[in-house]
């Protein structure tokens, strides 16, 4: 039986393209207030753990100038997409298994990879070894997150040909484990940290039919479920709901998320 991590690291490592090109620019600028907020300044190593195809190193060097970047993830197709970005600083490695000294980091970061991680407390444990005492985590996660425009479209067209649930195992998405600053600050109480902010902020993205639609059939769940289908079924699929989509009005086509922002440190 293939771990659910494994087949995660997978995923990813296919979709690692596509996953560049659609969905890393929408997050993106979710991430930055917390770079923008973490104590930064006298570092001179920073952790990424879960770092994908590097689409957030400038965004991090541009907060941290001068500070070396090491990032990890399990997922090797992500991490050979950002290549050119990374330039081999980068090791595959899995996050609740860090194989790295300890107290040799000033700061780390998870940016929306915690939910992806099975034991997330073991993960931040781990985390937790690799900085030197007084050293800082950066977390960012989802809140109150309604899913992506056209989600219901999507699910009655998938379930009308015969799609596949998500087969995604429950153990790799622990979103609802923090999805409140509260439970986040538990996770990292537990694991030993002292948390030093909590907050959350609202965002909105306004996304075009054509964006929409290729981020839907590259990336996420629709994706997953269409994998499972076969050519006939699958064209028939996308071209009902890509005729469904022309139809939601600018309103619909915005998708509001909450996202939740830590920053703590080692004793």
């Amino acid at each position: 039986m293939i771990n659910p991590s494994e087949e995660l690291a997978s995923d990813y490592s296919q979709r690692a393209a596509a996953y560049s090109r659609f969905w890393a620019p929408v997050i993106n600028p979710m991430a930055n207030p917390l770079l923008l907020a973490m104590p930064f300044a006298g570092s001179r190593r920073i952790l990424d753990v879960g770092t994908g195809t590097g689409a957030l190193w400038p965004l991090i060097q541009r907060a941290a100038p001068g500070a070396e970047l090491y990032g990890v993830d399990r997922a090797e197709g992500m991490l050979r997409e950002g290549d050119d970005l990374l330039r081999g600083s980068v090791s595959v490695m899995d996050a609740a298994n860090l194989g790295i000294r300890p107290a040799v980091f000033d700061a780390a970061l998870l940016l929306f990879v915690l939910f992806h991680v099975p034991d997330p407390v073991r993960a931040l444990g781990e985390i937790r070894a690799t900085l030197r005492p007084g050293g800082s985590l950066g977390l960012v996660v989802w809140g109150e997150d309604p899913g992506l425009p056209g989600a219901a479209l999507w699910a009655e067209e998938l379930d009308r040909v015969g799609a596949v649930a998500d087969p995604r195992d429950s153990s790799v998405m622990r979103q609802n484990w923090m999805d409140t600053p509260e439970k986040l600050a538990d996770l990292a109480k537990a694991a030993g940290f002292i948390s030093h902010q909590l907050w959350t902020q609202r965002f909105v993205h306004r996304w075009t039919v054509d964006n929409l639609f290729a981020t839907q059939t590259c990336c996420g769940l629709s994706s997953r479920r269409l994998s499972s289908l076969g050519t006939e079924a699958r064209k028939v699929c996308v071209n009902r709901v890509r005729a469904r989509m022309e139809n939601l009005t600018v309103s619909e086509l915005e998708y509001r998320v909450e996202v939740i922002y830590a920053i703590a440190h080692r004793p």
